[in-house]
């Protein structure tokens, strides 16, 4: 054996060497197409995640409100609010009792 390379071993190596070229330039455009495609998920993502805040803060409010009115409405306050206004017609009633005598 000889330690000439001949043609058809540097055509080969020729063949070879463009293969890996080509595979990397395909690699390289298709890193780039994954780095675009996560770039937008990215966007849409910090979007999602601020519509979700928002909602999350809505709903926060609206169950604030409904507690405040649950509350208000309850049956102890408005039996409170019946005596007292019991309480206040009593009033008037003798004070016009008061006022004809």
């Amino acid at each position: 054996m000889d330690a000439s390379i001949d043609l058809k071993t540097v055509a080969t190596l020729l063949g070879v060497l463009a293969s890996v070229i080509g595979a990397a330039a395909v690699a390289r455009a298709q890193i780039k197409a994954l780095a675009e495609q996560l770039s937008d998920v990215e966007a849409r993502l910090r979007k999602m995640d601020s519509r979700i805040d928002r909602t999350h803060t809505q709903i926060e409010t609206q169950q604030q409100k409904l507690l405040i009115l649950s509350g208000m409405m309850s049956p102890d306050h408005e039996a409170v609010r019946h005596r007292e206004a019991a309480d206040i017609l009593c009033r008037v009633a003798r004070l016009e009792k008061d006022v004809l005598k």
